[in-house]
């Protein structure tokens, strides 16, 4: 990440015109010029503001990622889950500045279940970065997630069907590759588990996704369709 990393172009701009500010300020203080207390508090103020801003998106990029993985382990649990909600609150709106950061954002958005702003930060790093193999593996792992609906029906509509059973299998491997916190993604995985015969896996991520979000659609279905234990 570079020293700009996440400011605006406001700030980029106020960060070189306070190092340019200070520098004049310096040169004519050896010339012998007074009265440049002033000049030396904004250059300092101007160069001061922006920095601090890069510093904390850069450790805010730092926590986020450190939270997605506790979240991914732990996906029901609400206080993990809002404070990434928390902390990506406080940089997703800003520039970003590389690949892999934009990575760490998508991976958060995703777990947190906004996927329309993970795919719009996946594009973004994708376009940075063509071969950034962590962007690489998070669009694998969300496109294979993405196709577990059409092939669980086709597997549903057709047991007997060979081909849709390899093909849910091999998407099914790839989606669950790394643990997920997305309810909805969650959802998605159960239901192409009990297609698949997998009924306790299918059990087990139903309930998460149900205790995520028991409101959703997806939570709805899942209870009409898996042999799910009333919550206490």
């Amino acid at each position: 990440m570079n020293f700009f990393g996440g400011l605006y172009s406001y700030e980029v701009v106020m960060l070189i015109l306070g190092v340019i500010l200070f520098v004049v300020s310096i040169i004519l203080l050896i010339r012998g010029r007074k009265g440049l207390a002033g000049y030396f508090v904004l250059a300092i103020a101007m160069v001061g503001y922006p920095s601090i801003r890069s510093i904390e998106y850069k450790d805010g990029a730092i926590t986020i990622e450190k939270n997605t993985h506790e979240l991914q382990q732990d996906p029901t649990n609400p206080q993990t889950r809002q404070a990434l909600r928390q902390e990506l609150a406080k940089i997703e709106s800003r520039p970003v500045p590389d690949a892999r950061t934009a990575t760490i954002i998508a991976r958060a958005q995703f777990a947190l279940g906004n996927e329309t702003a993970a795919a719009a930060n996946l594009q973004k790093a994708l376009y940075s970065d063509p071969r950034s193999s962590e962007a690489l593996a998070l669009k694998q792992k969300i496109d294979a997630i993405q196709q577990l609906d059409r092939l669980t029906a086709e597997v549903k509509s057709n047991p007997q069907n060979a081909t849709a059973k390899e093909d849910l299998a091999k998407h099914l491997a790839q989606a669950t590759r790394e643990p997920i916190a997305n309810p909805d993604a969650l959802a998605k995985v159960a239901q192409a588990q009990a297609a698949m015969g997998n009924h306790q896996e299918a059990v087990s991520n139903a309930e998460k996704a149900i205790k995520i979000n028991p409101n959703s659609p997806a939570a709805i279905e899942l209870r009409r369709s898996l042999p799910i234990a009333p919550r206490q």
